[in-house]
């Protein structure tokens, strides 16, 4: 009996060991050697010639106005990011799973396109013929209204609103996607009720629908979240970081470190910044998660 069960306990390691061994190899082992550099002194073209500093990188990183700015920009956008996602995928979601919707394969299809598309080719996309200030697709609607639009991407007041706003139109089918699937699971008698009940649609929404879906909100967010947080691709093709550092997300600053000034050991100290960052969130939110699971329960 013994033996059969500690043949079944490593028959399931011969599943798992792959997949952890990719983990090691592609995660695990360039975050070691991130963090061995981020504690020394490298240089671009000088790789043969390091020098041990322990945590001077960080402690200059912390002090260092860019730096903290690269972190303010950074929150902002991701916050933004992480916010309109949720709200605009879920009220779309909302509105495909009513029973009244045609074509909803379709509205579906439509709603996912963006997603399909790379970062670099929305950023490309969006700069020349959305944002652009002359012939822009929405400075022409807002002067259709009388309202002459500002020069979106190289004001300093609206460009991080302008790729914020980018960036979630394109990680916005994810939520629709996930919270569709969400409410889809949930049962025609639980909106019959509420109906009953005298509760019109926002109300249901906001009293029936999100309390039962309210996982898949938390596992979407922090999807959305880790995504925005460490975005670079369409930031950098829209402003380069500009202007005037408005929209330098701290991904961008590690670029500028790592290949403008050759500091790879700075890029470095960033860039597992960023990581740690990520992983007390991330942790933060699975323990929301397990409260959340617990009290459901």
């Amino acid at each position: 009996m013994q033996n059969s069960s500690l043949n079944r306990y490593t028959r399931g390691w011969y599943f798992v060991l792959p997949g952890l061994i990719a983990m090691l190899l592609i995660v695990a082992f360039p975050l070691a050697i991130a963090f061995r550099f981020s504690l020394h002194d490298v240089f671009l073209y000088d790789f043969g010639n390091q020098w041990f500093v322990g945590l001077e990188n960080y402690l200059y990183a912390i002090n260092d106005p860019l730096f903290i700015n690269s972190v303010r920009v950074t929150a902002i956008f991701t916050v933004a990011n992480t916010l309109g996602c949720l709200v605009v995928g879920l009220l779309v979601a909302f509105l495909l799973s009513g029973k009244k919707i045609r074509f909803k394969a379709g509205w579906m299809a439509l709603f996912l396109m963006p997603f399909v598309m790379t970062p670099v080719i929305v950023g490309i996309t969006w700069r020349l013929f959305m944002w652009e200030p002359d012939f822009g697709v929405i400075n022409q609607v807002l002067g259709f209204f009388g309202v002459a639009g500002p020069y979106w991407l190289t004001d300093r007041s609206t460009a991080l609103f302008a790729t914020a706003l980018t960036n979630a139109w394109h990680l916005t089918p994810m939520a629709i996607l996930v919270l569709y699937a969400a409410l889809t699971t949930i049962p025609d008698e639980t909106y019959e009720a509420a109906r009953v009940d005298g509760a019109g649609p926002f109300q249901t929404l906001w009293h029936v629908v999100l309390p039962m879906i309210r996982a898949h909100i938390l596992f979407v967010s922090i999807i959305i979240m880790t995504s925005a947080f460490r975005e670079f691709d369409m930031v950098f093709t829209m402003t380069g970081g500009g202007p005037g550092r408005s929209t330098t997300v701290m991904s961008i600053l590690a670029y500028n470190r790592g290949i403008a000034n050759q500091d790879m050991g700075m890029a470095n100290t960033i860039a597992f910044t960023m990581f740690m960052i990520m992983a007390v969130v991330a942790w933060l939110y699975i323990k929301v998660y397990k409260v959340n699971k617990e009290a459901s329960s």
